[in-house]
């Protein structure tokens, strides 16, 4: 499943406003615990890293001749 910066935002939200419910668009989740939402949290920032990783990595090398 791909996660998006707005559920990551949402969910960062309401573990700092300490509650255990997370309203994306018209979707209400509601979670066992602080634990289980950071542990979602951790998920979806781990996904996203890796996603902006694969996308905008790129590598350029410089190349170097002496006369």
């Amino acid at each position: 499943m791909a996660f998006t910066q707005t559920q990551l935002d949402a969910l960062e939200a309401a573990i700092a406003a300490g509650t255990i419910e997370v309203r994306v668009g018209d979707k209400l989740i509601r979670y066992q615990s602080t634990r289980e939402m950071i542990s979602a949290r951790d998920l979806i920032r781990n996904q996203l890293n890796l996603q902006a990783q694969t996308q905008g990595s790129r590598a350029s090398f410089a190349s170097f001749t002496k006369d």
